[in-house]
């Protein structure tokens, strides 16, 4: 075994790996936000609910500038905006359905590239493949 054939074989699992999130990505119409942008999704899906103010504050940036991409996000249907009860001056955002599942597409990804794992190895390679994987070490998620 040389270098080129386990370059060449990793090739074919990234090729799995990337068809399987082009369908995710299709699903879940990943085109109708730019890459750059995900960061605020995340952000957003991390606090739950948060303002404006607060995301400015985090990525320092300035209120128009963040306002500009909620109201992207708010027109396809990513976010929603919801009045506080106590200041009625302070608009709450948390993320639809539709922007978890795009704050979450890594999880998408992993998950269908999994499943076409288990529909061509069988158990006993499934076990060696985790043990292989988990030598690589760091963060699962």
């Amino acid at each position: 075994m040389d270098k080129e054939e386990v370059r060449l074989s990793f090739n074919k699992f990234l090729r799995m790996y990337f068809d399987a999130c082009n369908d995710v990505y299709e699903e879940i119409h990943f085109d109708r936000i730019k890459g750059s942008r995900f960061k605020y999704l995340k952000e957003i899906h991390k606090r739950g609910k948060t303002t404006l103010t607060e995301l400015a504050e985090h990525f320092d940036l300035s209120k128009p500038t963040v306002t500009e991409v909620i109201n992207v996000f708010e027109s396809n249907g990513f976010i929603e905006k919801a009045k506080s009860s106590e200041d009625k001056r302070v608009y709450y955002i948390s993320l639809t359905e539709m922007g978890r599942t795009l704050a979450t597409t890594n999880i998408l990804e992993s998950k269908r590239a999994v499943d076409k794992m288990f529909d061509v190895l069988s158990k006993k390679e499934m076990k060696f493949l985790i043990k292989i994987f988990n030598k690589f070490g760091g963060d699962p998620t």
